[in-house]
């Protein structure tokens, strides 16, 4: 999902859950999207502009982003991070 599709959800108030996740091969962390549709609940990553995963170096550039949206609240998923599994 790229931002102008995010901020639309957003405005719609269908935002449901964020996550935030680390990735283990790129050491960085990517965002996972819930939001509501008809058909019930949709997850989707943030994308670059160009498509994409978009994949932040650290926890606060992905707070920054999403602060800039207007979305403060977001679970953060450290597993991998340390070398466990994810559950």
């Amino acid at each position: 999902m790229q931002i102008p599709k995010l901020k639309a959800l957003i405005e719609a108030d269908a935002m449901q859950d964020i996550e935030v996740s680390h990735d283990a091969t790129t050491d960085g962390w990517i965002v996972t999207l819930g939001y509501l549709t008809r058909h019930g609940e949709q997850r989707e990553v943030l994308e670059r502009q160009r498509g994409g995963v978009r994949v932040f170096a650290t926890l606060d550039a992905v707070a920054r982003c999403l602060a800039g949206l207007g979305l403060t609240e977001f679970r953060v998923n450290a597993a991998g991070l340390a070398g466990e599994e994810a559950p």
